[in-house]
């Protein structure tokens, strides 16, 4: 659901659930605003699509083995654009505590551009990988921020593309680490057009 913007029917939001349920996806993240509107319906979402209250963390494991950390961002509080000096003393905490435990920490926000950009900007110590931003403001599709430690991701907000991060090696912990396009990571933007078949059965649920 955008940020401020029409809520959707029942019967659109349970097509949602049922699509986002049949694809099963390995992570989710919803806000605080989402889980209070599904809960006031009576919806269930999926098990993995949680909120920052539910799971603030959850650890994945790949097929090689290696472990990625994925930090859900507490909402920001009703009316505030950017993070207080407190939240963001609490988001560093939660990296420091997974930092050690994993080959790639993961952020998932829902801030919006402004709020996640103050963030960056304020160049924390500990700062995730990879930062995935949503919410309010426009999209971006791979930048550089706080020293080059993270990747800041976010998707367009009329929807229809995707964002493909790639990482082709584990960060490291040493002060002089920095990503650098193509070397160590790459991203690209996947616009969802026509060349891509819906899934019947999919679409089904929106019929």
């Amino acid at each position: 659901m955008r940020p401020q913007g029409t809520l959707a029917s029942t019967s659109v939001l349970r097509s949602h659930i049922r699509a986002y349920s049949f694809m099963q996806y390995d992570i989710g993240f919803v806000s605080k605003e989402e889980k209070d509107i599904l809960a006031q319906k009576g919806m269930q979402r999926p098990s993995w699509q949680q909120s920052h209250d539910e799971a603030p963390v959850t650890f994945l494991t790949t097929k090689t083995g290696d472990k990625v950390a994925f930090v859900r961002f507490p909402s920001l509080p009703p009316g505030e654009d950017t993070p207080n000096t407190q939240l963001i003393t609490h988001i560093e905490q939660s990296i420091k505590s997974v930092t050690p435990q994993v080959q790639l920490v993961v952020g998932i926000s829902d801030w919006g551009w402004l709020g996640e950009n103050e963030y960056l900007r304020n160049n924390s110590r500990y700062v995730p990988d990879v930062l995935l931003g949503s919410g309010r403001g426009s999209g971006l599709n791979g930048r550089l921020l706080a020293e080059d430690r993270c990747i800041w991701v976010r998707p367009y907000d009329k929807g229809r593309s995707l964002c493909k991060v790639q990482i082709f090696e584990w960060p490291t912990r040493k002060n002089s680490f920095a990503w650098s396009v193509s070397k160590n990571y790459n991203t690209s933007s996947i616009g969802l057009n026509d060349t891509y078949a819906d899934n019947p059965d999919v679409a089904a649920f929106f019929e």
